[in-house]
């Protein structure tokens, strides 16, 4: 498969910024840091309303099922939490990049909304990091996605060796979808070694197909009333080790108590969540502790 690198991209960067010794970038990233409130969002993170498209790409339909429904309270050490936030700071970096050369970034619409995309009557979703305008190895006025992503030092000389589709699947797919349903049929993917600070990018081109195969496999995992089969039989498989489900999938371990994980309520196909025993739509503020009728599903 051939990978196409931006290549005037990263050398109209690396020119622009060693052109004034990096005043321009940081003047830009002076400006930008502000705006990025998911790095320094003061309430704690809880579960996540939706099936996240970039998600979508992980081999286990049972660890996605799982997240959709609540059963394991996401819970992460210090460092892990760090690691998130380095990658909502990264984010200003690349934009200041871009304009230091002359793009034209935007993240949000014309109402000021952040750019985000929907499937499945809302149950699936994402906010992309934006659209950029301006990019040296595209037609000029050509708008294409950005998505920007931090790698350690073996994870970047993967990159660099098989491209995003081979090396980070997961990163991929996202972009298919986000290109997909924003009607864009190019991406600008973009990353940066967090050892060296070198910079990766990558031109990625729209599949139709491979998009909109994700997208059903998506809608498929969200209505399935099933417990999908697992990826590994042994919890000590590659991807298991990590999950954040491994002691409910592997062992014995107990779903957390909502209403998605009770066996009254399920999703329907116009995004709402409702309850069968009470016969009511289901408030997503109610959805995260549950009600006094709370019967664990047998199925999680």
């Amino acid at each position: 498969m051939s990978i196409r690198l931006a290549e005037k991209t990263m050398e109209a960067i690396e020119n622009a910024i060693a052109a004034d010794q990096g005043a321009a970038f940081r003047k830009y990233l002076g400006q930008i840091i502000p705006h990025m409130s998911d790095a320094y969002r003061g309430e704690s993170e809880s579960f996540r309303t939706h099936l996240g498209a970039s998600m979508l790409g992980s081999p286990c339909a049972r660890s996605l099922w799982y997240g959709f429904r609540w059963a394991t309270k996401p819970s992460h050490s210090g460092r892990i939490l760090r690691l998130f936030n380095r990658g909502h700071l990264e984010e200003a970096r690349f934009i200041a990049m871009l304009l230091t050369i002359g793009c034209q970034v935007y993240q949000h619409d014309e109402k000021g909304n952040q750019f985000r995309i929907s499937d499945a009557g809302g149950h699936l979703g994402g906010s992309t990091d934006g659209v950029v305008i301006g990019i040296p190895d595209l037609p000029p006025g050509m708008p294409c996605l950005t998505e920007f992503k931090t790698h350690g030092e073996k994870s970047f000389i993967k990159l660099k060796k098989e491209g995003v589709k081979v090396s980070k699947p997961e990163h991929y797919v996202q972009m298919q979808i986000y290109m997909r349903k924003m009607g864009l049929t190019v991406a600008l993917y973009m990353a940066v070694n967090k050892n060296t600070d070198e910079v990766y990018a990558e031109i990625i081109l729209l599949d139709s197909t491979h998009a909109d195969h994700y997208l059903e496999r998506g809608n498929k995992i969200i209505f399935m009333a099933e417990l999908p089969e697992k990826i590994n039989k042994s919890p000590g498989w590659f991807e298991c080790s990590f999950c954040d489900h491994k002691d409910l999938c592997h062992s014995k371990g107990v779903p957390d108590m909502n209403c998605r994980t009770c066996m009254f309520s399920f999703p329907r196909e116009d995004g709402a969540w409702v309850c069968k025993h009470h016969d009511q739509v289901i408030p997503k503020e109610v959805q995260f502790k549950g009600c006094n009728s709370y019967s664990r599903s047998q199925v999680i």
